[in-house]
């Protein structure tokens, strides 16, 4: 279980798939998710600031401060209050 940092009692499952939007955030560990859109097409790789997505990787070089959609999903999902 994650407890996102700063928060209390917001628990993410490590291995349970999460609705973000129109993507599904799956934590394989404390710090790294699955980021599969809803129908499946991509599967990727998702930290709090790093992606495997070629948007993050090639605007991520022009602009050090950009977030993809991936890593936008994971971060929400870590300081997701219920």
């Amino acid at each position: 279980m994650i407890l996102a940092k700063g928060m209390v009692d917001v628990a993410v499952k490590i291995g349970e798939p999460y609705l973000v939007g129109e993507l599904v955030v799956y934590f394989i560990n404390e710090n790294e998710a699955l980021v599969t859109d809803y129908d499946c097409r991509y599967e990727l790789r998702a930290t709090e600031d790093h992606c495997e997505c070629c948007t993050f990787r090639f605007r991520s070089r022009v602009n050090p401060q950009f977030i993809c959609r991936h890593i936008d999903a994971v971060r929400r999902m870590k300081r997701k209050r219920e």
